[in-house]
């Protein structure tokens, strides 16, 4: 009977363990909206997160991070890395839970998975988000397509979603005049020859990579 007792016993801690254990994590959480961004080289970026955690804990410290070494609990906080010194900032309302972070002056190599980490208070009340928010910075594109009369059709397009984008196009480093579509049409003919690219209007210093048409043009 005794060892019934026991096994009961041992059997309802248990369950309240694991109850009590599910019900703490899920008073732990950060959450990315969204999940995933796409800018421009040279533009400015918003990540945004909201985070929850247990009641009467004050939370000490947080900071956006993508360098993860769980082997070493170490995280090196962005505005602590000398490659985005100075193109960060911090918006942040400890008693709603957000955290935003923007970054300046966009780079190809931001292009990366940032996560956002908060201490509290309380010793073992750490938390890390652990999906993070990827974050993608093409620059533009030249596709080229043949036409029906020999000529070349030039497209330039990012993977990024614009709103109504001005384009603009560049000949041999100067700019084409009167060309600010996306489509840029070339007759066979000497006088289109040259090197092409493309940039996004207001972020002209972010060019595509120059298609050359020299050899493809004769007289």
């Amino acid at each position: 009977m005794l060892c019934l007792f026991f096994f009961m016993f041992y059997s309802i801690l248990t369950v309240i363990l694991c109850i009590s254990g599910e019900l703490g994590e899920k008073q732990w959480g950060v959450t990315y909206t969204p999940d995933s961004v796409c800018a421009l080289e040279g533009s400015s970026v918003d990540l945004f997160c909201s985070y929850k955690h247990p009641g009467g804990l004050r939370v000490t410290e947080s900071f956006w991070f993508i360098n993860e070494q769980p082997e070493v609990e170490q995280h090196v906080a962005l505005l602590e890395d000398d490659q985005y010194k100075g193109r960060v900032q911090y918006y942040q309302n400890q008693n709603q839970l957000y955290h935003t972070m923007r970054i300046t002056d966009l780079r190809a190599s931001d292009a990366q998975t940032y996560k956002f980490r908060f201490i509290t208070d309380d010793p073992d009340g750490k938390y890390t988000g652990k999906s993070g928010v990827r974050l993608s910075v093409p620059g533009p594109k030249i596709k080229v397509s043949d036409t029906r009369g020999g000529g070349k059709l030039l497209i330039c397009s990012s993977t990024c979603t614009l709103t109504k984008p001005t384009y603009i196009w560049y000949r041999n480093e100067q700019p084409v005049s009167e060309q600010n579509g996306a489509v840029l049409y070339l007759r066979n003919r000497t006088v289109d020859a040259g090197s092409y690219s493309c940039a996004v209007k207001e972020h002209e210093e972010i060019r595509s990579a120059a298609v050359c048409k020299t050899s493809l043009y004769t007289a």
